[in-house]
């Protein structure tokens, strides 16, 4: 099987096609190897392992270059919810725009085609107390327990990069209306490979550069925020296993990844000081709210079950400390990168 890998070179996207080639697949990848994610082009083109072609996903004559393919998996994205609260027009150019040329590519030759998503179109999702039964939004009372996100729940994105995922969707349903579309949504994806040089994406990143620098890790709020953190290895199991799911019942396939279980941004930072090598520095709290952000997130996982696929093995401690072994020995951005990424969104009303 030949796969095309969207946004191939890329954090995701180089894991699956590795776990593809070992299988005895067959790789093409379409990227544009933005410098923002990628500090040497040259270095990720040469270290995927199949066919590149350079082209920007929204460009309709980068797709019309392409060889036929028998499977296109659709990663490219723009993808830092801080930076499209001021870039919109980037954001949606890129992650509507492309899937629209991707999804249209791929129904002209009736090919099947897995589109990522994100736990973003979710925005804050659900909240379950007695009094109120269970809402969709900010919390409506103190008593509101947040509700794991199913594929079922509504769109309810509360930053621009949300609504760009949650349109790509739309765009994605309305031109491949059958079982050969697959939407998954992931939640936070941590492991190898993450860029660590970009200061849009990545707490983790961050959280390594303060590290290194022997500076203690700021928490924006009181850090009792929730993620569900997923290492790339096992969203790679899962995005393999879909490529090889049969069809179903005529009608799209929505799923989440995730682990499905919550960590807090407290207990991530603890959790990435206790793997470094220069011991915990402290925390600080720093009272900013990012727009866009939101305080909770974590997947139901039902709907993967029942389609019988590979379950996270990763726990969050192991998949932080995973990461940060990782980083330790490689160059990235300084902590003053991500600190003026922050700056950034004041001057163009992005926090408070």
């Amino acid at each position: 099987m030949k796969v095309l890998l969207t946004g191939g070179a890329g954090f995701i996207g180089g894991r699956l096609a590795h776990s593809l080639v070992s299988a005895g697949h067959e790789v093409l990848a379409l990227d544009c190897l933005l410098r923002q994610v990628h500090a040497d082009p040259e270095a990720s083109a040469v270290a995927f392992p199949g066919d590149l072609v350079r082209g920007d996903v929204a460009d309709g004559d980068a797709w019309d270059a392409l060889p036929d393919v028998d499977h296109l998996v659709h990663l490219a994205a723009e993808t830092g919810t801080g930076q499209s609260m001021y870039e919109a027009d980037r954001y949606h150019r890129v992650n509507v725009e492309g899937t629209r040329k991707a999804t249209a590519w791929a129904a002209a030759r009736g090919i099947p085609v897995i589109v990522m998503s994100s736990r973003a179109v979710y925005g804050e999702g659900a909240y379950v107390c007695r009094c109120h039964g269970t809402t969709f939004g900010p919390p409506p009372c103190a008593d509101a327990q947040p509700r794991a996100a199913r594929e079922s729940d509504p769109h309810r994105p509360v930053s621009v990069y949300g609504q760009t995922k949650s349109l790509a969707e739309q765009v994605a349903s309305e031109l491949l209306a059958d079982d050969s579309l697959t939407i998954v949504r992931p939640q936070n994806v941590i492991g190898p490979g993450q860029a660590l040089h970009n200061p849009y994406t990545g707490v983790l990143a961050a959280f390594v550069a303060l590290l290194k620098e022997e500076r203690p890790l700021t928490i924006y709020g009181d850090g009792e925020q929730t993620r569900d953190l997923l290492h790339v290895d096992d969203l790679t199991a899962m995005l393999h296993a879909l490529i090889d799911l049969p069809a179903a019942n005529g009608a799209p396939r929505i799923v989440n990844a995730g682990s499905g279980i919550r960590t807090r941004l407290l207990d991530l930072a603890r959790a990435t000081a206790a793997a470094s090598p220069l011991g915990d520095p402290g925390i600080v709290h720093v009272e900013v709210h990012r727009a866009g952000d939101i305080t909770h997130a974590c997947a139901d996982l039902s709907r993967a079950r029942e389609l019988a696929l590979p379950q996270p093995h990763w726990s969050a401690d192991a998949a932080v400390a995973d990461f940060v072994r990782w980083a330790w020995t490689r160059p990235g951005a300084s902590s003053q990168a991500w600190e003026s990424a922050l700056d950034e969104l004041p001057a163009t009303g992005g926090a408070s």
